[in-house]
């Protein structure tokens, strides 16, 4: 799933935690049970997991994250707490591990990272996968519920 998706299950987490390790931890499990969802990109072709591709991605789904989240601030009149940053970022850092791994594939440590990240995909995409358009259509149909939620 995109970065923004995860970051907004993260500021759902933190409607329900007081404690910014706790907010990280579960915001960090979250993402993977997230992952397990089909999301369109497990049959995507092999030459867009080259790191031009990935970095390219990675910058339209930050900016699309930035917009969503200073919009937020705006929305709500204030910036986010300790609790909702810390839920937010344990959202994202098994992608931004994944990141690593894609950057130094050889580490035998991110190696074992990636194994378990890509175990939550495949539990169910092995078998059934949305077309990438169907994908993009959930996940963005997934961002708007949890952005509603939020608020």
């Amino acid at each position: 799933m995109f970065l923004t998706v995860h970051s907004s299950v993260g500021l759902v987490v933190s409607r329900g935690v007081t404690n910014p390790l706790w907010a990280f931890f579960i915001g960090f499990i979250f993402h993977y049970i997230f992952d397990i969802i089909p999301h369109g990109d497990t049959k995507v072709s092999a030459k867009f997991y080259q790191i031009k591709y990935i970095i390219t991605a990675g910058i339209i789904d930050l900016s699309v994250l930035s917009i969503l989240l200073i919009s937020l601030i705006i929305i709500r009149a204030k910036t986010f707490t300790l609790v909702e940053i810390s839920a937010i970022l344990g959202s994202v850092i098994p992608d931004v591990m994944q990141l690593f791994y894609f950057i130094f594939p050889k580490n035998k440590l991110l190696g074992k990272i990636q194994m378990l990240h890509t175990y939550p995909h495949n539990l169910i995409s092995k078998r059934f996968d949305f077309p990438i358009v169907w994908g993009l259509l959930m996940q963005i149909f997934t961002l708007i519920i949890l952005i509603a939620i939020y608020i």
